[in-house]
C-alpha cells in the first residue's frame, strides 16, 4: 500500500512539473493571445491541473498501530487480544486504501485537466497566430 501511494506522489510531481510548464509557456504566450477565450480557459486548467496535483502530493496520515492503546489488551485472554488485534490491522488496512483511493482519482483528475489545458492553450494559440509559426 506504501509503495502505491509513493508511485501516486511521483505521478503527481510529474504532472505538477508539466501544469508548470504550461502555466509558464502560457503566461509568455498571453501577450500574443490574451483575447483567445480558449487559451484563457486552458490557462486557467493548467492551473486547476496544478493544484489538484500538489493537492494529491500533500502528505497524509495513515493509519499505524498505536501501541499505548493496545497496552489495555495485554491483560485480556490471548484470544480476544488476537482478535482486537486484527480488528484493528483491517481497519488500518481499510483506511490506507480509502486514502490511496482518494489520491489517485485526484491525480486522474488532474490528468485530465493537464490534457484539456494542453489542447486549449495549443488551439488558443494557432487561433490567434492564425495557425502561422513565427521565427525570430
Amino acid at each position: 500500500m506504501n509503495a502505491h501511494a509513493e508511485s501516486l506522489d511521483t505521478k503527481a510531481g510529474v504532472v505538477l512539473g508539466f501544469a508548470g510548464v504550461l502555466v509558464g509557456l502560457g503566461a509568455t504566450t498571453q501577450a500574443f493571445v490574451s483575447a483567445d477565450l480558449a487559451f484563457q480557459i486552458g490557462l486557467g486548467a493548467a492551473v486547476l491541473a496544478a493544484l489538484s496535483a500538489a493537492f494529491a502530493f500533500l502528505p497524509r496520515k495513515y493509519p499505524v498501530v498505536e501501541v499505548l492503546q493496545l497496552r489495555e489488551f495485554l491483560t485480556a485472554p490471548e484470544a480476544e487480544t488476537r482478535l482486537t488485534l486484527l480488528d484493528v490491522q483491517i481497519d488500518m488496512v481499510v483506511e490506507a486504501a480509502t486514502l490511496v483511493k482518494r489520491k489517485g482519482q485526484r491525480i486522474k483528475f488532474a490528468v485530465a485537466l493537464l490534457a484539456i489545458a494542453a489542447a486549449l492553450i495549443v488551439t488558443g494559440t494557432l487561433i490567434a497566430t492564425g495557425g502561422t509559426s513565427h521565427h525570430v
